[in-house]
């Protein structure tokens, strides 16, 4: 049997789904190819995956260098998490890494979860767009195709749903991917009823990706990420991340915010807005390194806009002492500003915390 004549009704009258049980002529060219492609997912991606692009239409998906970080990591890493400028790519980044995982991985079960189930289910069509256009040599037979899963004939599948105690309750995951995470309301709760699906293997991968939204769960994983305090590997990707996007760029995006900086800072420049409007910058410092002992020495003013409140970490395990972390706001309200010297406090090995006790400081 030629492969363009495998199956020409396809699955349920679906011509560009392979129905189970179809032979495939396998070329030396086609083994040396697949190979690859399970090797290699971004060859797979770039190669064999497409889009819908807004301008072209159907294309091949060109990953950009921070896509291409991004895949990496989830090849390499069991726990992700990735905090992402608006309209950057993220969700179909994680649909190649996904398209790939259920094709060259037998028996996986594949959680896409995301705050509202449309959106879940929004991602789960780009997959199945993707899967629709592979050459036959690269798909599984189809066994259930619908708006709310699928599953292939090498018993992978991918469920899509909102995020709830119950969604995925009583399902052996393999790859949790949760898209915008920050959002996720009840996570504590949501967390705990899924964590036995996911801690049970040696293999098992989470991808958390989101833009900010506030000091929340999705923070806490994030900044404790940074400082090494947890297994996930962390990345970030900005506006100036994508190509094409120049001073222009974002000018004519503030002005169509209305000029909202701190907005702007959020959602595109991955900046976490805290409860009372002050942004929590991305700040550049020193890891955290065990054994190590720290202090954090703190100014407090009253965030009206004049004198600062500041703080900085110093690493006083030995002679001379190194500063590792500066802090410093003058819009903060004290009671924002206690927390955040908690967190990283915290953060740096549950450092003394020294404060000035003039004034509002007391």
């Amino acid at each position: 049997m030629k492969n363009d004549d495998i199956d020409a009704k396809g699955y349920k009258g679906n011509v560009n789904l392979k129905r189970i049980n179809q032979d495939i002529d396998w070329t030396p060219e086609y083994v040396q190819e697949y190979v690859k492609c399970a090797e290699d997912p971004v060859y797979f991606i770039e190669t064999y995956m497409k889009i819908i692009n807004i301008n072209e239409g159907l294309v091949n998906f060109k990953l950009y260098d921070y896509q291409e970080k991004m895949i990496r990591g989830f090849q390499d890493n069991r726990f992700n998490v990735i905090t992402t400028a608006r309209q950057a790519g993220k969700s179909t980044t994680t649909c190649g890494f996904i398209l790939w995982y259920i094709i060259f991985q037998s028996e996986k079960t594949v959680a896409l979860l995301a705050n509202k189930g449309d959106t879940a289910r929004e991602i789960l069509g780009k997959i199945q767009l993707a899967y629709q256009h592979l050459p036959k040599w690269l798909q599984h037979g189809v066994a259930e195709w619908n708006k709310g899963s699928f599953e292939l004939e090498n018993n992978s599948r991918v469920i899509a749903a909102a995020t709830s105690s119950s969604a995925i309750r009583g399902y052996s995951i393999n790859l949790l991917f949760i898209d915008e995470a920050a959002f996720i309301e009840g996570w504590d709760e949501f967390f705990t009823s899924v964590y036995p699906t996911i801690s049970s293997g040696d293999e098992t991968k989470v991808v958390l990706v989101s833009t900010p939204n506030g000091l929340n769960h999705f923070y806490s994983i994030w900044i404790n990420a940074i400082q090494k305090r947890n297994q996930y590997n962390f990345m970030q990707v900005k506006w100036q991340d994508v190509p094409n996007r120049d001073i222009k760029w974002k000018e004519d995006t503030l002005a169509a915010m209305n000029f909202d900086i701190e907005k702007f800072q959020q959602e595109y420049e991955c900046e976490f807005l805290g409860s009372s409007g002050t942004l929590i910058s991305g700040w550049k410092y020193k890891q955290v390194e065990k054994e190590h002992s720290y202090i954090t020495v703190c100014d407090v003013s009253r965030g009206k806009g004049l004198d600062y409140s500041a703080f900085q970490v110093l690493d006083v395990t030995a002679m001379p002492y190194q500063q590792v972390c500066v802090y410093r706001n003058n819009a903060i309200a004290p009671v924002d500003y206690a927390s955040i010297i908690h967190g990283v406090a915290k953060g740096y090995n549950e450092s003394a915390v020294l404060v000035e006790i003039n004034d509002i400081g007391e």
